[in-house]
């Protein structure tokens, strides 16, 4: 096994790990109907690295936006 073997085989584990890391948070996210959760996991598994890259932001968008729904609260 050559390194540039290895080097595309971690490549491929890290998008892969990124993959499930996404979908999971789908799945356990609280702000999408079950509709959309299957959706969006078909969009990142059917788009790797583009889709769930898209995902991922929207997810992170909508943490900080509740973040900052539950601090206003508490002020």
């Amino acid at each position: 096994m050559t390194s540039f073997d290895f080097i595309i085989g971690a490549a491929l584990a890290a998008v892969l790990a990124f993959q499930i890391y996404v979908t999971v948070r789908v799945f356990r996210s609280r702000v999408y109907e079950p509709k959309q959760k299957v959706y969006q996991a078909q969009l990142v598994w059917l788009l790797p690295i583009i889709g769930a890259g898209l995902v991922f932001s929207i997810l992170q968008e909508e943490d900080k936006s509740h973040r900052d729904a539950s601090s206003h609260l508490r002020s």
